[in-house]
């Protein structure tokens, strides 16, 4: 039962960097793959850290409408 407890405690700061990873446009994959091999807490701190990288850049031109009779 105590290993239960522990895996989920495990799964939530896992969790909690991949969403630290979303936030600052980071590769969560990877972010989550790194923290199950060192630990979840020294890459919370590393990602906390670290700087937004800059977004995709989103396509602000919108289409014009044509009325067709």
């Amino acid at each position: 039962m105590d290993w239960i407890i522990v895996l989920l405690i495990y799964a939530v700061f896992i969790y909690g960097v991949y969403k630290l990873a979303i936030s600052k446009n980071r590769d969560p994959g990877g972010w989550m793959l790194a923290s199950i091999i060192i630990s979840p807490l020294i890459i919370l701190v590393v990602l906390a850290i670290m700087q937004k990288l800059p977004g995709k850049k989103q396509n602000t031109s919108r289409r014009k409408k044509t009325n067709k009779k």
